[in-house]
């Protein structure tokens, strides 16, 4: 019985040799301390950075330590500790509790900061209670202390320093306190906690220093709250498992590579407040949902590089500048728009790794031809762009389109698409302007037109004969079964003719221009619009001329036939071939210098003198017509005549 009690008492009086509480006077705590192995100690009175720097060098085995009751009066010390010698009042001093194995702390009640490293390598430290004075906390403040699972702070506290809570390995949330007047978390502040879910830090807060969030845990960021935020350093999410972020609609500044190699970032929302896309922003990230880039004007060099899960990216009207590679990589990109009027400049190898020939480009229409014509924009594939000059839409350019044109111009509204097809030539108004940029078009070689013939109706000519030398007019018709207002063909003539001039209807405006020293491209239209009257005159007529040296005969060819109808349709008509002899033909009677030929339905006679000719229809019908020497023309219905002059008889066909 003697040895039980015997043995509490000595245990009595081990507990209390291991917690101590005193009083104490600032620079005096190494005087009433004399049990250096205590594990918990409670301290009131006063303190200066001396005794703080008597714990942290003597009471190697504290666990326990309560402050709340301690006021930190400044002190000018003889011999500097972490290379200081002044320390300021209500301050915790630098490497204050550095490397103890501190588990639980309870701080000065009015204390106003915590100093740099002040708790640094605490491994063990699990609760800190901070005073409502508290208004910073210094670098490195509490950097790896990996016990440390959650932290509040107070409202008062405006700065949070570089690293203070960085390597903290098992924080999972940190917040502050109502009303927080929290401003500042500089660089690295909670890089490298990768157990961090949860952070609520205040609409005070204006600035985020770089590497913020750098390797932590954090996996959803949804700052639209925080309305004071302007600023977001480099690097400040680097290599997180974030899937999404919405940034708050002030932020003016996100660093470089911010939110670079985010393996598991599908979807962002930037606010609407940058103006740039700095340098690695997104690259390597897994973003898969649309981008809001609206207000931004550049993305800087390898921004979206590897971004591969986007398919889609529109660039805004404010877009000025793309950076080297900055979006390099983008391999799941099957469309991109760019809305900016002026082709924004590029750095090197945009987008390298791209099959930009199979991405379709949108671009304002009045840019196209720019873009088509700038390095690296012009290997995109423009084919969901309209075509210069296709006013109808119907992927080609002809009368059809001349047509809508004018009726634009005559006050006809249309879509608004339409409208600015309309202005072909980019001026910012309809007029026969538009037109005249159509025809160039249709005149250019390169206009190909389509090759699938689609309407019965068709152009018709007739065959002639040319000597050497000789010229004839040719009248051109039209056989068809619905009303068409304009035309546009080639007319291809045979080696040695050439084309002397081509004349539409009267009422119509005709252009025709060379392709080649064979071909010519001739186009007719009507201001008003008026169908062609086919059943009385030609729709067109040319006249050839046959060089001294012609000998071999051909043909004449209208092919790229092109009809357009009061809706603005465009229809394709089979070629038109007509042979050309130097040989009197069927169609000739020829007696010396006699000679008879038609051109459409007009009977041309080349007399060597005056005299009568007589023309007799298959019905009978026989008229007797009065020829003067040289040429003459005698309009004829279609039919078969017999023909008799200087008494020699020919059977001709009038079409």
């Amino acid at each position: 019985m003697v040895k039980k009690i015997v043995f509490i008492i000595i245990a009595m009086m081990a507990l209390e040799s291991s917690a101590i509480d005193v009083n104490n006077a600032a620079g005096g705590l190494s005087d009433l301390v004399d049990n250096l192995s205590i594990t918990s100690l409670k301290v009131t009175g006063t303190m200066n950075a001396q005794d703080f720097y008597f714990i942290s060098d003597n009471l190697h085995q504290l666990t326990d330590i309560d402050l709340e009751g301690v006021k930190v009066l400044p002190v000018y010390t003889s011999r500097p500790y972490y290379w200081r010698q002044d320390f300021h009042a209500d301050e915790l001093p630098v490497c204050a509790f550095c490397s103890m194995n501190l588990e639980r702390v309870v701080l000065p009640a009015g204390l106003k900061s915590i100093g740099k490293a002040a708790f640094a390598n605490c491994t063990r430290l699990a609760s800190v209670t901070m005073p409502a004075t508290l208004d910073s906390i210094a670098d490195l403040a509490f950097v790896s202390c990996e016990s440390l699972q959650t932290v509040v702070l107070p409202a008062q506290v405006v700065y949070v320093g570089k690293g203070a809570f960085m390597r903290c390995t098992s924080l999972s949330s940190i917040a502050v306190e109502p009303s927080s007047r929290l401003n500042c978390l500089d660089e690295a502040a909670l890089m490298d906690c990768p157990n961090l879910k949860s952070i609520s830090l205040g609409n005070a807060l204006s600035r985020i220093g770089e590497r913020f969030l750098a390797g932590s845990g954090i996996q959803s960021l949804d700052l639209t709250s925080y309305n004071s935020l302007k600023s977001i350093g480099g690097w400040a999410f680097v290599m997180t498992p974030l899937r999404g972020v919405q940034l708050p609609a002030g932020l003016t500044s996100l660093g470089d590579g911010a939110f670079f190699y985010n393996p598991s970032l599908a979807e962002v929302k930037l606010g609407g407040g940058l103006t740039k896309l700095n340098d690695y922003l997104f690259a390597g990230s897994a973003l898969n949902t649309s981008l809001d880039l609206t207000g931004v004007s550049e993305l800087g060099d390898y921004a979206l590089y590897n971004v591969s899960g986007l398919t889609s990216v529109t660039l805004p009207a404010t877009t000025t500048r793309l950076g080297s590679f900055a979006m390099a990589g983008m391999t799941g990109l099957d469309s991109l728009t760019c809305e900016a009027v002026d082709v924004p400049a590029l750095g090197d190898n945009v987008w390298a790794g791209v099959m930009q020939s199979q991405i379709p480009l949108d671009v304002p229409a009045t840019s196209i031809e720019l873009y088509k014509e700038a390095p690296q924009w012009q290997d995109f594939l423009f084919d969901n762009v309209w075509l210069k000059g296709d006013v109808n839409a119907d992927g080609e350019i002809s009368v059809a389109d001349i047509n809508m044109v004018i009726e634009i111009i005559k006050g006809r509204q249309y879509s608004d698409e339409t409208m600015q097809r309309a202005d072909v030539n980019g001026d910012g108004e309809i007029t026969v302007a538009d037109i005249n940029m159509i025809i160039i078009l249709i005149q250019n070689p390169s206009n190909r037109l389509a090759t699938v013939v689609d309407t019965d109706d068709l152009l018709r000519l007739d065959g002639l004969t040319l000597q050497p030398g000789e010229q004839r007019t040719v009248a051109v018709t039209l056989d068809n079964a619905q009303a068409y207002s304009a035309l546009q063909c080639d007319i291809t003539l045979p080696q040695g003719l050439t084309l002397v001039r081509v004349s539409a209807s009267r009422g119509y405006v005709g252009e025709t221009c060379s392709m080649d020293d064979l071909t010519s491209r001739t186009v007719s239209y009507s201001m008003n619009r008026k169908p062609f009257d086919s059943e009385e005159k030609p729709v067109l007529t040319f006249t050839v001329r046959a060089d001294a040296a012609w000998a071999m005969g051909g043909e004449i060819v209208l092919n790229n036939v092109v009809l357009a109808d009061a809706d603005n349709v465009a229809w394709h008509a089979a070629e038109c071939h007509a042979p050309v002899t130097i040989s009197t033909g069927i169609e000739d009677l020829a007696d010396g210098a006699d000679r008879i030929w038609t051109e459409g339905r007009t009977l041309m006679v080349n007399a060597r003198t005056a005299g009568t000719l007589q023309v007799t229809a298959m019905n009978g019908m026989s008229r007797n017509m009065n020829v003067n020497a040289g040429i003459n023309r005698f309009e004829l219905g279609a039919g078969f005549y017999i023909v008799s002059l200087n008494g020699i008889n020919r059977k001709i066909a009038v079409k």
